[in-house]
């Protein structure tokens, strides 16, 4: 599954080093990419394997909270 997320606390290369290894660490997370000038998120994952409650939880635990602006299988 692909989902789009906003996360408006993206402000630097650092925010998006941060978000990357969060989620890349999740069990299940296949590939990230984190858009500085949109404040946007876009992983790639399998449904079977992590929840889209799981990936906003780590989010908004390395102190990214994000809403879904966009998915699809």
């Amino acid at each position: 599954m692909h989902v789009r997320l906003n996360a408006p606390d993206i402000a630097c290369k650092s925010c998006v080093n941060a978000i990357t290894n969060a989620l890349m660490k999740v069990d299940g997370v296949q590939q990230v990419s984190v858009d500085i000038a949109t404040k946007t998120v876009e992983v790639q994952f399998e449904e079977n394997r992590v929840t889209m409650d799981a990936i906003l939880h780590r989010l908004d635990a390395a102190g990214f909270p994000a809403q879904v602006i966009g998915s699809a299988n």
